[in-house]
Order: structure tokens, then C-alpha cells, then sequence
């Protein structure tokens, strides 16, 4: 059986090497993420492993029974926004209701069934089971703002309260 654990909970009961090694492995499925998102290491490493030390944040993760990290989601849990950040199950592991069950424990963390949650358009149809099953909305779509190859498709809030508009972009909806 995979269980889902929390990054978060960890935390003081394993070592700050142990605890880096874990982070690290959970970043590792994701990696190839860079490819959409630039940022995206430096978000992961000074953005979202600090917010795991406070009240906003946490890394859920997914492991198999020989101890891989087979999915994740990162969390972002403010005030102004609750947001799954990242939601990624590796493909071997798909169809198993492992994604479903990261999204139960994401929104239990972050207290609402209707979370931001944004991804590039080509990843729709990977999404679209979850987007169907929880009735989540498409409120926006961004043209150019993580890259030039794909539009954002942001459901349940804006991305757009939010963004450095330096660079022009294109609001869809």
C-alpha cells in the first residue's frame, strides 16, 4: 500500500541531513518540471521547503512499499490564497487513485474543496479526471507567463491578482 505522509511532520523527528535527503528525493520526481517553469528548483529550494517550517505550507508525498517517492504536492496555505502548488504522481503510478488521494489530503490541509491550482494547458487531459470529480472552475487563462510555449489555465481563483506585469502579457478569460 502507498501511504501519503507529510513533509511537514517530519520535521524534529529525523535529522536535518535526513530530513534534506527526503526533500531532495521529492524534488527529484519533479525535476523535469524546469522544463515549463524556469524557476522552478529555486522556488522549491527557497521557496516552498521554507514554507514547510511555518503554518503556510507543506509537502505531501507519496511512498511505495520499497520506500520511492512515487508522488508529491506542495502546498501553499495564506490568508489571501490556498493553493496545490505542484501535483505530480510518476506515470507508473497512475490510475490508481494516487492523485485523488494526494488532492483529499491537500485539501484537508488547506480547508477548502476548491483550491487554486494552475498548469499549463497541454497537462489538461492529465488533470481533467480531478478537475471533473471535485467540480473545480476555469477562472483564468494566461498567455506567456512561465514560458512562450503554453497558456496557464488557472481554476478556482487568479493568477493575475498577483503577477509583475514587466512583461506584457495576455489575459484569456
Amino acid at each position: 500500500m502507498i501511504c501519503i505522509e507529510s513533509l511537514k511532520s517530519h520535521i524534529g523527528k529525523i535529522s536535518v541531513a535526513e530530513f534534506m535527503s527526503l526533500a531532495k528525493s521529492i524534488y527529484k520526481i519533479t525535476e523535469f518540471i524546469h522544463n515549463d517553469y524556469q524557476k522552478y528548483k529555486t522556488w522549491y529550494f527557497c521557496k516552498q521547503l521554507p514554507r514547510v517550517f511555518t503554518p503556510n505550507g507543506d509537502i505531501l508525498f507519496a511512498k511505495s512499499n520499497d520506500g520511492n517517492i512515487v508522488g508529491m504536492a506542495c502546498l501553499k496555505k495564506v490568508k489571501e490564497e490556498k493553493k496545490i502548488c505542484t501535483l505530480y504522481v510518476l506515470e507508473e503510478y497512475r490510475n490508481q487513485h494516487l492523485g485523488t488521494r494526494l488532492v483529499d489530503a491537500s485539501i484537508s490541509f488547506l480547508g477548502t474543496t476548491k483550491p487554486v491550482i494552475t498548469f499549463a494547458d497541454y497537462k489538461l487531459p492529465m488533470f481533467q479526471p480531478i478537475i471533473d470529480k471535485y467540480e473545480w472552475e476555469l477562472t483564468e487563462i494566461v498567455e506567456g507567463l512561465y514560458n512562450d510555449k503554453s497558456k496557464e489555465l488557472c481554476f478556482n481563483g487568479k493568477l493575475t491578482k498577483q503577477i509583475n506585469f514587466g512583461k506584457q502579457r495576455k489575459i484569456i478569460k
